[in-house]
């Protein structure tokens, strides 16, 4: 099964809803309620091949209300992963208020791993396991031209499943033709031990524009998550997340408190991919 997120679709909605409001005379202002300062923790522990995995980095913020386009950054946070070894990673705030770093993170496949962050005398706590990712076998590109005259590129990655196991990926496409990435979830329901593709096509893509590509090793339980987001969301998903999906992330003062966002841990691949002219 694969779910992909398209945003450059949003346009077609976002450009007659502009039109409409600058037909309109008078500035309406809601008053909207403000809700709790939900804490925000974007704690994504990526392992890219060929590395070390050593240098990592956690962001913590909080909800803010409607018409405030920049989230608050909470600082003097105590934030460190541990493993299930006993060893303790400490991340360090950084010069960017709501930052925090990590120098010395040892990455271990299939170890588990707990976050705890403390902020005003309040503990998160997350555990999670780190998901290996097969290698990319190659990257394919198509090009597709309509009988309409309309012309498209589309860039595929090619991985094999491993047999015998229940997998889940996600790759995201980055590129300079698209405000966010497009996100493509996969399992193996129906690729079990075979070779899967995942694939990004855009109509503004053009020769020499270079994509980004980032394909992970992913948990059930994220991947489950990630699949509410992708379906919900108007948005970047890895900016706040709706505040009515609950991540792993929870509070160990209350069992009815918890931290918008989700801790999760990948290998990953990395790689850059820049379009050829067509034949």
């Amino acid at each position: 099964m694969k779910t992909i997120l398209k945003f450059k679709n949003l346009n077609y909605i976002a450009i007659p809803l502009l039109f409409f409001l600058y037909s309109c005379e008078d500035v309406i202002e809601v008053d909207l309620d403000t809700g709790e300062p939900t804490l925000v923790i974007d704690a994504e522990i990526l392992w890219k091949k060929g590395t070390d995995g050593s240098n990592q980095t956690i962001r913590i913020s909080r909800m803010t209300d409607y018409y405030n386009p920049t989230p608050p950054k909470v600082s003097n946070a105590l934030v460190y992963i541990k493993n299930s070894h006993g060893d303790q990673f400490v991340f360090n705030e950084t010069e960017e208020a709501g930052l925090y770093r990590c120098d010395h993170f040892i990455p271990e496949l299939n170890e588990h791993y707990t976050l705890e962050v403390t902020v005003e005398e309040q503990t998160f706590t997350a555990s999670e396991r780190l998901i290996p990712v097969p290698e990319i076998n190659r990257v394919e590109q198509a090009y597709d031209e309509g009988l309409s005259g309309d012309k498209s590129f589309e860039v595929s990655i090619f991985y094999d499943d491993p047999e015998n196991q229940t997998n889940f990926y996600l790759t995201d496409f980055k590129t300079q033709v698209l405000e966010y990435p497009e996100y493509v979830l996969s399992d193996d329901d129906f690729y079990n031990g075979n070779e899967i593709e995942d694939s990004f096509s855009d109509d503004d893509l053009e020769a020499g524009d270079v994509i980004h590509i980032t394909h992970r090793g992913i948990s059930e339980q994220f991947f489950n998550y990630m699949n509410l987001i992708l379906e919900t969301t108007n948005s970047n998903p890895f900016a706040t997340p709706p505040a009515n999906i609950r991540g792993n992330i929870v509070s160990a003062n209350s069992s009815d408190d918890f931290a918008l966002g989700y801790f999760r841990l990948s290998e990953v691949n990395q790689l850059a991919y820049s379009l050829e002219e067509a034949n």
